[in-house]
């Protein structure tokens, strides 16, 4: 199973929905490999997802895995990145039902404890958001009022990755 979340990247003052799939294959050592034109601070992601999903209490399947960030043609540039990879390795892992995510986005930064940190750029993101026709956007929750000036778009502003992978798994799954 493939874990697929969606995400937000900005081009300037315009965002771009971009797909974060995880695979992996069964390995006894653990290697992360993120492909789709990643920035160095979306390559070092791997490591503040993975501290902040071990430090989270949440268990995962030590592998070789490979996050496609897509479309490939589009350099991804932002730490914002972090808790989609999160979400789309909980999800392969079937820690989080792949039905959760329908049409619900996120976006924040990952510490390596867990926690979710502010990002930049949440209107263009909750703008494009809504202009795909998604339902719900989370957030990191000191970026929630900003996200939240777009009507029609339900934010649910979260303070840690436990919180979010909650939110996904309780009554907010399945839109």
């Amino acid at each position: 199973m493939v874990g697929i979340a969606l995400t937000y990247t900005t081009l300037g003052i315009d965002a771009l929905q971009v797909t974060v799939e995880c695979d992996s294959t069964g390995s006894m050592t653990h290697n992360v490999n993120i492909v789709g034109m990643p920035s160095n601070s979306v390559k070092e992601s791997k490591d503040r997802v993975f501290a902040a999903v071990r430090n989270s209490g949440i268990s995962y399947h030590s592998a070789r895995y490979t996050i496609n960030l897509a479309p490939a043609d589009i350099k991804k540039d932002s730490s914002s990145l972090d808790l989609p990879i999160a979400i789309s390795i909980l999800m392969h892992n079937g820690i989080i039902p792949s039905a959760a995510l329908t049409r619900i986005a996120l976006i924040g930064e990952l510490s390596l404890d867990g926690n979710v940190r502010p990002v930049d750029g949440v209107l263009p993101i909750a703008i494009a958001a809504k202009r795909d026709e998604i339902d719900t956007l989370i957030v990191p929750y000191e970026n929630a009022e900003e996200a939240a000036i777009i009507d029609d778009i339900t934010v649910i502003p979260v303070t840690s990755l436990g919180e979010a992978m909650r939110f996904l798994i309780g009554s907010g799954g399945g839109h």
